[in-house]
C-alpha cells in the first residue's frame, strides 16, 4: 500500500519551484527619454532600506522603480543603511515621512514622478537631493537636517513645502534650485549658512516667519510671483544682490541682525519694508519700478543710492545714516517720482538737492511739508552744500506761496518777495528789479504827462524828466522838479511803497549776504 502524500510537502514543493522560476525571469526593461532603464519593483528598495547599519548600501543607477513607496505601511521608520541613487526614476509616490536616516542620503539626477515627502523625517547624516526633479509635491514639513542638505539644481515641479523645516547641519544649499509651484518656507529655521544663489522662484515664494541663525544668500534670485518675508529674521549677513522680483516684495516687521545688500537688484513692482529693522543696509544701484515703501523702519546705515521710478516713502522712518547720493546714474528719482518725507528721525542724510528737487510730496491729507523742507535744508548746510540749501529754501517758500489764495495779503507780499528778488537770495534780480520798475514808472509818467505839473515854471516834461522823476518817487532822494496831479497821485503812491519796500530788501539782502 503506498503512502500517503502529505500536503504541506507539496505546498512546499511548489513554492521551492515558483521562486526558482522567479530568480530565473530577467527584470524588465523601460526606455525613459531615450534612456534603457531597468524595472525594479519598490519593494525590492524596501527590502535593502531595512538592513542592519554594517548591512550594504542601498546603492542603484539607472533602475527604475514602479510601485508606491509610503514608509508608514511599509514598516520603514529607521533606515541605517545608506542610499546612493544617480540617474534613478521613481514612476509612483514616494514617502518618508516620520523616517529617522541614520545613514546618508545621496540622490543625484533622480525623478520622483509620483512626489516625494519626507514630511517629519529626521537625517541626522548629510542628505542631498542634487540635479533632481519632483513632478509633483516635494513635502519636507517639520524635516530635521542635522548635517548639510544639498538641493543644488534640483528642480520643483508642483509644490515644494519645507514649512518648520530644520536646517541645523553645516550648510543649507540650494543654489540654481528650480520651484515651478509655490514655495513655503513658513516658520523653517537655518540655523546653518545657506545658499540660494541663482534660485528661481515661478510661484509665490513664502519666507514668513523664516529664521536664519548665519549667513544667507540670495544672490542672483529670480522671483516671479509674490516674494514674502514677513516677520523673518536675519541674524548674520544677508544679501540679495542682483536679484529680480517681477512680483511684489514683502519685508514687512523682519529683521536683519547683520550687513545687509540689495545691491543691483531689480524691484520690477512694489517692495515694502515697512517697520523693518536694519543694522547696515546697501541698495546701491538698485532699481525700484514701483512704490519702495521704508514707512517706519529703522537703521543704523542705510545706502539708498538707487533709482525711484515712482515713489520712496520714508514716512517715520529712523535712520542714524541715510545716502541718497548719485550711483552710477544721472539721477535717483525719475521724473514724476515721489518722495515721501512725514515726519521722519534722520541722522545725518547725503544727498544732493538737484536729486531731490521738484520731488517732495506727502501722502496723507492735511500734512505739511514744511518741517520736511526744513530738516532737508539743515542736513545740506551741515554737508557745507550753501547752494543746495538755498535752494531748497526757495522750493520751501514756493510750496508756502502757492498754498495761499489770491485773497490772502501774504500771498501778495510772498509773490512780491518771490518776484523781486527770489525770496532774498538773489541780490542782482533785486537790483535789476528795482532799475526795471524806475524805468517802467518812468515810461507811464511820459505817457500822462498831462498831469505832471513843474515846481517852477511852465513847460511840458521830456522822457528824461520823467525818468528823473520816477527816480525821485522810488528812491525819495535828490531834487524834485516835477510833481503829479489828478489820479497820477495814485501811481505815486504806489511807486513810492514800492520803492521803501525794495530799498529795505535791498538791505536785508545785502546784510544777510555780508554776515
Amino acid at each position: 500500500m503506498p503512502p500517503k502524500s502529505h500536503p504541506k510537502y507539496l505546498l512546499a514543493a511548489l513554492l521551492l519551484c515558483s521562486t526558482a522560476l522567479a530568480a530565473q525571469t530577467p527584470a524588465a526593461d523601460t526606455t525613459i527619454a531615450g534612456q534603457t532603464y531597468t524595472v525594479l519593483p519598490v519593494e525590492t528598495l524596501i527590502a535593502q532600506l531595512r538592513g542592519p547599519a554594517d548591512g550594504p548600501s542601498a546603492t542603484h543607477r539607472q533602475v527604475a522603480f514602479r510601485g508606491r513607496l509610503f514608509a508608514p505601511t511599509a514598516g520603514l521608520d529607521t533606515v541605517r543603511v545608506a542610499l546612493d541613487c544617480a540617474d534613478v526614476h521613481f514612476l509612483d509616490e514616494v514617502s518618508f515621512s516620520q523616517v529617522v536616516f541614520l545613514a546618508p542620503v545621496l540622490l543625484t539626477g533622480v525623478d520622483f514622478a509620483g512626489g516625494l515627502s519626507l514630511a517629519g523625517a529626521h537625517l541626522a547624516a548629510p542628505f542631498a537631493l542634487r540635479d533632481s526633479r519632483t513632478a509633483k509635491h516635494a513635502t519636507f514639513q517639520q524635516a530635521r537636517f542635522d548635517r548639510s542638505a544639498d538641493f543644488t539644481a534640483s528642480h520643483f515641479a508642483g509644490v515644494a513645502s519645507f514649512g518648520k523645516a530644520r536646517f541645523a547641519g553645516t550648510a543649507a544649499d540650494f543654489a540654481q534650485a528650480k520651484f515651478a509651484g509655490a514655495a513655503y518656507f513658513e516658520e523653517a529655521e537655518f540655523t546653518a549658512p545657506t545658499e540660494f544663489i541663482d534660485a528661481a522662484f515661478a510661484g509665490v515664494a513664502a519666507f514668513k516667519a523664516t529664521t536664519w541663525a548665519r549667513s544667507l544668500s540670495f544672490a542672483g534670485a529670480r522671483f516671479a510671483d509674490q516674494a514674502q518675508f514677513w516677520d523673518a529674521r536675519f541674524a548674520s549677513a544677508a544679501t540679495f544682490a542682483s536679484g529680480r522680483a517681477d512680483g511684489e516684495v514683502a519685508f514687512d516687521r523682519a529683521r536683519f541682525t547683520g550687513p545687509t545688500s540689495f545691491a543691483g537688484f531689480i524691484f520690477a513692482q512694489a517692495a515694502r519694508f515697512r517697520t523693518t529693522r536694519f543694522d547696515r543696509a546697501d541698495f546701491t544701484g538698485a532699481y525700484f519700478r514701483k512704490e519702495a515703501d521704508f514707512n517706519n523702519a529703522e537703521a543704523t546705515t542705510v545706502d539708498l543710492r538707487a533709482i525711484f521710478n515712482r515713489s520712496l516713502d520714508l514716512s517715520h522712518a529712523n535712520f542714524a545714516q541715510l545716502d541718497l547720493r548719485v550711483a552710477d546714474a544721472d539721477s535717483t528719482f525719475a521724473d514724476g517720482a515721489q518722495l515721501y518725507l512725514q515726519q521722519p528721525r534722520l541722522g545725518r542724510v547725503f544727498a544732493r538737492w538737484s536729486q531731490l528737487q521738484s520731488h517732495l510730496a506727502t501722502n496723507e491729507s492735511g500734512q505739511d511739508l514744511i518741517p520736511a523742507y526744513a530738516a532737508l535744508r539743515q542736513q545740506l548746510l551741515l554737508q557745507g552744500l550753501d547752494g543746495d540749501a538755498e535752494a531748497c529754501l526757495i522750493e520751501r517758500l514756493d510750496y508756502q506761496r502757492l498754498r495761499l489764495s489770491w485773497g490772502e495779503p501774504k500771498r501778495w507780499a510772498m509773490e512780491l518777495w518771490h518776484r523781486s528778488s527770489s525770496y532774498g537770495t538773489d541780490p542782482l534780480q533785486l537790483v535789476i528789479f528795482i532799475l526795471g520798475s524806475i524805468l517802467i514808472f518812468g515810461l507811464v509818467y511820459r505817457c500822462a504827462t498831462s498831469s505832471m505839473r513843474p515846481i517852477c515854471g511852465e513847460s511840458q516834461p521830456t522822457l528824461a524828466d520823467c525818468i528823473v522823476f520816477s527816480i525821485y518817487t522810488f528812491t525819495r532822494s535828490g531834487d524834485r522838479a516835477w510833481y503829479a496831479s489828478g489820479k497820477l497821485k495814485l501811481l505815486v503812491g504806489v511807486e513810492a511803497l514800492l520803492g521803501w519796500i525794495a530799498l529795505g530788501l535791498l538791505i536785508a539782502v545785502a546784510l544777510a549776504h555780508l554776515l
